[in-house]
């Protein structure tokens, strides 16, 4: 099992994705196992996510998201049908996708040196 410890300073609760759990329904895509707080070890994985924009009060574009879950481990039989459950794994999912930009920018920025070396 490969954990990552994605945790970025200012998202609670702290958490590692790991890429497989027994209980995991999707085989290509990793889980999310919460370190800290409350709901520590409960392990969820992502299901659908869906991205859309909207207007905020100024009339700016602001991206939400809508997501499902998939319990993977609540050892502590906690309640996660809270909402407050639900935005604690909207500020992981931000979390996510924003480390995942990150890398990608970085990526980028290699290859895009790499080819203007000579």
């Amino acid at each position: 099992m490969i954990v990552k410890d994605l945790y970025e300073g200012g998202t609670e609760p702290k958490f590692k994705t790991i890429d497989t759990h027994p209980k995991a329904f999707h085989e290509d895509q990793g889980c999310v196992h919460i370190i800290s707080g409350e709901y520590t070890d409960v392990i969820i994985q992502f299901d659908v996510i869906q991205a859309r924009e909207e207007k905020d009060d100024n009339g700016d574009n602001i991206a939400k998201f809508s997501f499902n879950f998939i319990i993977c481990e609540n050892p502590n039989n906690l309640d996660l049908t809270q909402q407050v459950f639900k935005d604690k794994l909207g500020n992981i999912l931000q979390n996510l996708l924003q480390q995942h930009f990150k890398r990608q920018d970085a990526e980028q920025d290699r290859t895009s040196s790499t080819e203007t070396s000579s």
